[in-house]
């Protein structure tokens, strides 16, 4: 067998001994491990690639399912500090593609609730972690090139002089149009800086900085606005997408503390020759979300022990000027989220561990609009105690087994209230396309709430009532073996919620809490190296959901189970390193068929009226194949590597996009230098 390292299943190798058996299902991506040449420019690119993860990509931005539910209903930490989530507003909830890659040295995904220190999730916990600089002064550069004139270019620097570290890099991207106007040009920066006090503990300070210009794909099919008379933007239309972050980090032996601030700008500029009544032509947005954390964790005799809180702050600014009216509506996002916890990992036996913990949760959202009709102040808020524990037992021949059971408590995003208010008092356009094709009234999709019969206003405001955080069980029960040529694990999970809030697939969607969402399955995660020539790695989810009392979707689509939730995902890598420095992969994923409700997002009833529409209320399967090649060249104190990459081998034409199926096959290539 070869002696080669594998990736890991587990995340022992990275995280505290006391971290990894609080969290039984976790695993860790290493960027540095991913042939650089190919689509690998984005956090999304790196997630699909394991666990229960698949991407649906958009016009609007990149969606991320995990186990069937979307970013909405996890949480996002950057170096363990909370990162605020607005949700998804203008069908984007998470801006993924703007945390700069070249400045990840790995990221940490939990399945599951986890530890009571990851709150405010349902179904997992996502933390990245950014770089600092190693003992060697270092330097990299790189370049690659494909289809569609796709360019991209990074820089990076990194070293530790005495007690002091740091990294720097910057990235640039651009893409040429493969659908009528939806270019791409991002800019990246990022820098890093710590010190070393030796037993007084790190502190680490971390900024970035993104900006990126997308345009609108013109087309009928991607026009969001399909109730409206807005029909084929002008060329030049495009989104304007900008971030930046600072995050101080300090940590000890025995306390922890973090502090972040982000900044999330987003402008949306639609152009068109000329305008007609219905056309949306402008929308704002300015999202600041300021957090802070502390840890006290320490370890006595066979207990260690953790108790620690957080408070993330999100407020958020965003202006509509729509429907060629002159009047300018402003809407202010306000939140506050906090979390305290307490937890022990016992040693019990020297080969059982038992942890338990109980957190505690509280959210307060809060939306004021001016301009709208009518003027807005509406809040809504609520609290949580969640307890958790786990068990690990090691058994022979170097297998652990696993089980979990705690409770998730999931408050409402700030998008979520939006959503919900707009829906319940028939503000929204799209609630009110909804809502006619429910009851089957003979009007058009967008016509006034004036013209509703006062019967159904009534009744529609009764099923979907006031907007509720999901609270509910996450179980999981598995085994997993480590050994020097391989690495398995298998787990089954279970969780019950209640109030999950759903999202219908349209723009400004109908919001709404469902009674109970069933979610269940089991993970199979295993990588082999049977010699240089051949390692395997795989990652296979078989899943299912239930959702009920969803009196919409039901009456709608005759359906019980959540949007584009498939129920099998698998990622295959086969590698080889047929050279000390050769490494070739081939890489799969396939995703089951799915629910879409209608992609882009139209009500049958609705588009039953415009054939061109074309609704896809079930996106068909497929199977994705990449190949992957590098090979480095050692020259002196320079490593120069050579990279390459096909992607779409066979030219599926598949919905990886809402929207439009994939552009075709695709070819990369890339150069990198290391000095």
């Amino acid at each position: 067998m070869a002696d080669e390292q594998m990736p890991p299943v587990d995340v022992k190798a990275t995280l505290s001994e006391a971290d990894a058996l609080t969290s039984p299902v976790a695993s860790v991506i290493n960027p540095d491990d991913q042939v650089p040449a190919g689509q690998v420019s984005g956090l999304t690119d790196l997630l699909k690639l394991t666990n229960s993860i698949y991407i649906q990509d958009s016009t609007y931005g990149k969606q991320l399912y995990f186990r069937g539910m979307t970013d909405q209903d996890m949480r996002i930490l950057i170096n363990g500090a909370p990162i605020g989530q607005m949700g998804k507003y203008y069908a984007l909830a998470y801006g993924w593609q703007t945390i700069p890659l070249e400045n990840i040295e790995r990221i940490e995904v939990i399945r599951g609730a986890g530890s009571v220190e990851y709150g405010n999730t349902l179904v997992g916990t996502i933390n990245i972690i950014t770089k600092k600089g190693g003992k060697d002064i270092r330097s990299t550069a790189s370049v690659n090139y494909g289809t569609f004139n796709d360019f991209k270019a990074d820089a990076t620097n990194s070293g530790t002089v005495g007690k002091f570290n740091w990294a720097v890099g910057g990235a640039y991207r651009h893409r040429d149009e493969y659908l009528h106007n939806n270019d791409i040009d991002q800019y990246n920066v990022s820098g890093s800086v710590g010190v070393d006090m030796a037993d007084a503990g790190n502190l680490q300070l971390t900024g970035f900085a993104s900006k990126k210009d997308e345009g609108f794909a013109l087309d009928d099919r991607v026009n969001w606005t399909v109730w409206s008379d807005a029909n084929d933007l002008a060329d030049g239309s495009e989104y304007h997408l900008e971030t930046n972050s600072a995050i101080a980090s300090y940590t000890s032996s025995w306390f922890d503390a973090t502090a972040s601030y982000t900044q999330q700008k987003r402008d949306d500029d639609y152009r068109k020759d000329s305008w007609a009544s219905g056309d949306t032509y402008d929308y704002t947005i300015d999202y600041r979300t300021p957090s802070v954390s502390a840890k006290l964790h320490h370890t006595f005799g066979k207990h260690s022990l953790k108790f620690g809180g957080e408070y993330t702050y999100g407020d958020a600014k965003a202006e509509w000027t729509y429907y060629g009216d002159p009047v300018i509506e402003k809407l202010h996002f306000q939140q506050d989220l906090a979390g305290i916890y307490a937890e022990d990992s016992w040693q019990v036996l020297e080969k059982l561990n038992f942890t338990l913990g109980v957190r505690y949760d509280y959210f307060k959202n809060k939306l004021t609009t001016e301009g709208a009709d009518p003027n807005t102040d509406t809040e809504i808020d609520d609290d949580s105690f969640s307890p958790r524990a786990s068990l690990t037992y090691d058994l022979p021949s170097n297998w652990q087994a696993f089980a979990y059971a705690g409770h998730v408590f999931k408050a409402p995003t700030m998008g979520d209230l939006y959503r919900w208010y707009g829906s319940y008092e028939l503000i929204s356009f799209a609630g009110r396309a909804v809502l006619r094709a429910y009851y089957g009234i003979q009007q058009p999709a967008g016509a006034p709430k004036s013209l509703i019969p006062q019967q159904y206003i009534d009744s529609w405001q009764s099923m979907i009532g006031q907007l509720k955080p999901a609270k509910g069980w996450d179980y999981e029960l598995g085994v997993r073996r480590m050994g020097k040529d391989h690495a398995i694990q298998v787990n089954l999970f279970y969780q019950d919620i209640d109030d999950y809030i759903n999202v219908y697939p349209v723009s400004y969607p109908p919001t709404y809490n469902v009674d109970n969402v069933k979610i269940y399955g089991v993970e199979l995660t295993g990588v082999y190296t049977y010699n240089r020539y051949l390692e395997i790695e795989a990652i296979y989810t078989l899943m299912g959901n239930k959702v009920e009392n969803d009196k919409i979707i039901q009456k709608i689509y005759g359906k019980d189970e959540l949007f584009n939730a498939p129920d099998q995902v698998l990622n295959l890598t086969l590698r080889s390193r047929p050279l000390d420095d050769l490494l070739i992969e081939w890489q799969t994923q396939f995703i089951s068929s799915r629910f879409a409700g209608g992609a882009p997002g139209v009500p049958p009833q609705v588009a039953a009226a415009n054939p061109k529409y074309e609704p896809m209320y079930e996106l068909d399967p497929y199977w994705l194949h990449n190949i992957r090649a590098s090979y480095t060249v050692h020259m002196g104190g320079t490593d120069v590597t050579f990279s390459a990459a096909v992607e779409n081998i066979f030219d599926e034409d598949c919905y990886v996009r809402l929207d439009y199926p994939l552009p075709g096959t695709l070819v990369y290539g890339g150069v990198k230098f290391a000095f």
